[in-house]
């Protein structure tokens, strides 16, 4: 008798993302748009997780980022509560691209601890999201990317930076 394998990334995707629905899907606390930026705030913070509610108007994006870099990196799921958030993802390789994936109302993505991401409001509506980390987010790494690469740019900590 065989047996199909899971790897422990996608154990951990599945897991992140079962929650960001479930915290998205109960969802008490409301969010608040701000013109300068996006609104971000932390709403749970436990052992082995926390999540953040993000609010986001038309235009407003994040850096391409990934989630704490090598010291103690952190997987990640979001799930649109609201409105329409583009997610473009790095694909590593000798010609490095950007990858596009809209995510509407009830979307939910995942991203392993290594991934480089960024998130933006493209539509024309605001936009809210639930952002499951594990381990808890304690900085990003942001990046420049062109033809060459990635090159990083800056560490944002959480909370302190946004």
């Amino acid at each position: 008798m065989t047996s199909a394998l899971v790897s422990p990334s996608a154990l951990e995707a599945d897991r992140l993302e079962t929650l960001a629905a479930f915290y998205a899907e109960n969802l008490t606390l409301r969010p608040r748009f701000s013109k300068a930026s996006r609104w971000a705030r932390r709403v749970l913070s436990g052992p082995d997780h926390e999540a953040w509610l993000l609010a986001w108007l038309p235009g407003q994006g994040t850096e391409l980022h990934d989630h704490g870099g090598a010291a103690r990196p952190a997987a990640g799921a979001l799930a649109v509560v609201s409105g329409e958030l583009t997610e473009y993802t790095v694909e590593p390789g000798p010609f490095p691209r950007l990858e596009r994936a809209r995510l509407g109302r009830g979307g939910v993505s995942a991203v392993g601890d290594r991934t480089v991401h960024a998130v933006r409001n493209d539509s024309g509506e605001p936009a809210v999201s639930l952002h499951v980390y594990a381990p808890g987010l304690e900085a990003m790494r942001t990046y420049l990317f062109d033809e060459t690469g990635l090159s990083p740019a800056a560490i944002k900590r959480a909370g302190e930076d946004w």
